[in-house]
């Protein structure tokens, strides 16, 4: 195996983290795998013995800090930086506590700016690097019910679109990542706990599809990619036309929540 070759992964305990991480690994990536679950944790050093495992848990600010400034001042030189940690809690903007509104902006947004520009201020003294954002489709599409979490993928699509311009000098490639629905733990948390409908328009995607789009994404080094790659289209489209979202709210509910049903059952 290759090691002069680092990967480093947030999230590294969830769904497209783990698929993530196996992908690296037999591409000949030594891994740096963070998380705040212990017991997967434990299961992934023992599964890559060379791996290094960070617990850190992104939402409080030592624990990143400490994070970003271990990334930063690395004496190994890390060749892709996978930011991947998310977190969503369903709730409409009026309900919603403010401590989970700060959870959604501390977690999707301010950790992963802050990693972002520890990779970045990393790479920049090797003159090259990947720092790659496992973003959302609600980067383009406001969900509601899920306002806070929307907020967070808004703005962290237009934190890359700016440090991609700002590093493109430097000889660092910056990718968005924008899976639509994943059939993960965390969307299985999203159906059974009034998730918005949108994520069940169509059956959703796996993991796999993601690390297809990863190895897209490593090969093309574009600024965006999207899982599937036909949502490119609706993106495009609403991005320019927010206000039609408001026409089609109605009829885009009532078909989502028919495909929540259906994939309830499928989980069972």
């Amino acid at each position: 195996m290759t090691t002069d070759r680092i990967a480093f992964i947030t999230g590294a305990t969830g769904g497209i983290g783990q698929a993530a991480a196996a992908h690296f690994h037999d591409s000949g990536y030594r891994l740096w795998l963070c998380g705040r679950d212990e017991t997967i944790l434990g299961e992934l050093a023992a599964r890559y013995p060379t791996a290094r495992i960070s617990k850190s848990d992104l939402a409080d600010p030592h624990s990143l800090e400490a994070l970003c400034a271990e990334v930063a001042a690395s004496s190994e030189r890390i060749s892709v930086g996978l930011v991947n940690a998310g977190i969503v809690k369903p709730g409409h903007a009026v309900d919603l506590e403010r401590a989970e509104i700060c959870r959604h902006l501390d977690i999707n947004l301010r950790a992963a700016t802050h990693l972002s520009q520890a990779l970045a201020q990393h790479m920049k003294q090797h003159g090259d690097g990947h720092i790659i954002g496992t973003q959302s489709a609600a980067s383009f599409v406001a969900l509601p019910g899920s306002a806070a979490y929307t907020a967070s993928k808004f703005g962290i699509r237009g934190y890359y679109l700016s440090l991609a311009e700002e590093l493109r000098a430097h000889g660092i490639a910056v990718t968005s990542i924008y899976p639509n629905a994943i059939d993960t733990p965390m969307l299985r948390y999203e159906a059974a706990n009034g998730g918005s409908a949108l994520n069940f328009l169509s059956t959703p995607s796996t993991t796999d599809d993601v690390v297809a789009a990863l190895k897209r994404a490593q090969k093309g080094k574009k600024l965006e990619y999207f899982v599937p790659r036909s949502d490119v289209v609706t993106a495009r489209l609403l991005t320019a036309f927010p206000g039609l979202m408001r026409l089609l709210y109605p009829t885009l509910n009532r078909m989502g929540e028919k495909g929540r049903q259906k994939f309830l059952k499928q989980i069972e």
